[in-house]
């Protein structure tokens, strides 16, 4: 499948699938489920397998945090945190999207 049929499908221009590819930009909740929906794969592979190599985008340290020296205990936690904190936007954005009474409760938006 061509960009420019990925995009036809997804309602999109080429150049927006190029920048997903490329990681330059993130899709809204909304695109990850039609893609996920079209390659018939779960949310879950979808967002966190790279699927080209079938493992995990963040795999499990290989050995038990509590074993880790307090650097790379460190350097993990501050990458999780990262991950973390980018996929509580992308909820936030999609319940703000989707039911904005509920947005407003959480204080999320005004």
């Amino acid at each position: 499948m061509t960009q420019t049929q990925l995009g036809d499908i997804l309602d999109l221009k080429g150049s927006q699938v190029t920048r997903y590819e490329k990681g330059d930009s993130d899709p809204p909740v909304t695109k990850i489920i039609q893609l996920a929906d079209l390659f018939e794969v779960s949310l879950q592979d979808l967002v966190l397998t790279d699927l080209s190599k079938e493992e995990p985008k963040f795999p499990r340290p290989d050995v038990a945090y509590g074993s880790m020296d307090e650097e790379t205990k460190e350097d993990a936690f501050h990458e999780l945190n990262e991950e973390l904190r980018k996929r509580i936007k992308i909820f936030e954005a999609f319940v703000t999207s989707v039911a904005p009474e509920e947005a407003k409760r959480w204080g999320l938006i005004e």
